[in-house]
């Protein structure tokens, strides 16, 4: 099973953030990410429960190459940080090689 490098991006946001964090690793590169709800959590923020929507989070997932995780990193610590809270990390990974699609007969 051949594998290749990647780097795994993880952001945990608010939930108004969303589109503009969509638009933004759209621009950096991604092609695709996974979005899950955060139903609570508690840290250096504080409590955060998701009862209004106000306080809801979401996590996203990314998997892409070494730049372009570095650029939305960048970016996320650029537009993001200095005004609302959020978590980001990546770890490098190995993902499974995909086959070249085959032409149809």
């Amino acid at each position: 099973m051949p594998m290749e490098k990647a780097v795994l991006v993880t952001i945990i946001t608010e939930r108004v953030m969303e589109p503009t964090l969509i638009n933004l690793v759209e621009h950096a590169g991604a092609q695709g990410y996974t979005i899950e709800d955060v139903a609570s959590g508690w840290g250096k923020h504080g409590s955060r429960t998701g009862q209004i929507e106000s306080d809801q989070s979401f996590k996203m997932l990314l998997i892409v190459s070494k730049s372009v995780a570095q650029l939305i990193l960048q970016e996320v610590e650029r537009i993001l940080q200095p005004d609302y809270e959020v978590m980001a990390y990546q770890h490098e990974i190995e993902v499974q090689s995909r086959a070249p699609a085959q032409p149809e007969a």
